[in-house]
């Protein structure tokens, strides 16, 4: 199978320091968005693992050998992205938060749909995730605007995790087209992540908002303020979300690597020593 765009996907371990005195309210000292972004936190580790145990289930059936350099630095970088996002679990508690309930609600909620779901519907579901996180790591990416605010110990973190979403966007995708996953699935997979994502996220951000009770009225000003601020950005967002529904779409086809690898020098992340390939074969 001929590979769209193939990249270098190179393996980084960058250090945080979640043992600084991070704010409660990170992100532009919007409580709202800041939980918005601790609610996706609370749930990266256990799906980002769903994604890897999806993706190399099918390994031993694939031949193209780009492609499997690609699934094996595609599932490095997922565990990196896991296990960061699992230690900032600890700023959260020191905060106050109680999060080990949801985590658990969580967890097995993960695990009953790994039971339930096919292999190739689990990786039509890691390829529509996927695209989630990779179009708001690219809006992120090219509107740096967004994070100019932010704690410099979560800037890094928001900006290696998104450069790396940017980096493997493709491979689930790939992996469901050369395992023969038409369209009809692709869809019905990607309305469940959509109704998966708007669940969960949403719960968890609530959860958090309620735990520091702030009133719905607070909660909608704190929302209007960052959506009235950003409102090209979010209709740019809402545009390549629903590319997804084009029948000859491709992730390859919305590129941000160039802005991705501007912004990792500025965090501190230089790529002079990483591990990783380079797939030059077109």
């Amino acid at each position: 199978m001929k590979k769209k765009s193939p990249h270098s996907i190179p393996i980084r371990q960058p250090e945080f320091d979640f043992d600084s005195d991070i704010p409660r309210y990170w992100f532009n000292d919007n409580p709202v968005v800041t939980h918005n972004f601790n609610g996706y936190n609370l749930l990266f580790p256990e799906f980002e693992r769903f994604f890897v145990r999806s993706i190399l289930y099918f390994k031993d059936q694939i031949k193209d050998e780009i492609l499997l350099e690609q699934i094996k630095s595609f599932s490095a970088q997922e565990i990196n992205h896991a296990q960061a996002h699992q230690a900032y679990f600890s700023v959260l508690e020191r905060q106050g938060y109680k999060i080990k309930g949801l985590l658990k609600l969580y967890q097995r909620y993960a695990r009953f749909l790994e039971r339930m779901a096919s292999p190739k519907l689990r990786v039509a579901l890691t390829a529509a995730t996927e695209h989630y996180t990779a179009t708001i790591a690219g809006v992120l990416l090219s509107h740096p605007e967004i994070i100019e605010d932010v704690h410099p110990t979560m800037k890094k973190l928001l900006v290696w995790h998104s450069v790396e979403e940017v980096e493997h966007r493709s491979v689930a995708f790939d992996v469901m087209q050369y395992m023969g996953i038409g369209y009809r699935t692709r869809i019905a997979a990607f309305l469940m992540a959509s109704l998966d994502t708007l669940l969960w996220s949403g719960m968890s951000t609530l959860m958090l908002l309620w735990q520091d009770r702030i009133s719905p009225w607070r909660i909608l000003r704190y929302k209007f303020q960052h959506n009235n601020k950003f409102r090209k950005v979010n209709k740019q967002m809402r545009r390549n979300l629903l590319s997804y529904f084009r029948r000859d779409f491709h992730p390859s086809q919305i590129d941000f690597l160039e802005e991705a690898h501007l912004q990792l020098k500025e965090v501190g992340i230089v790529d002079d020593n990483v591990d990783g390939i380079v797939n030059n074969n077109e």
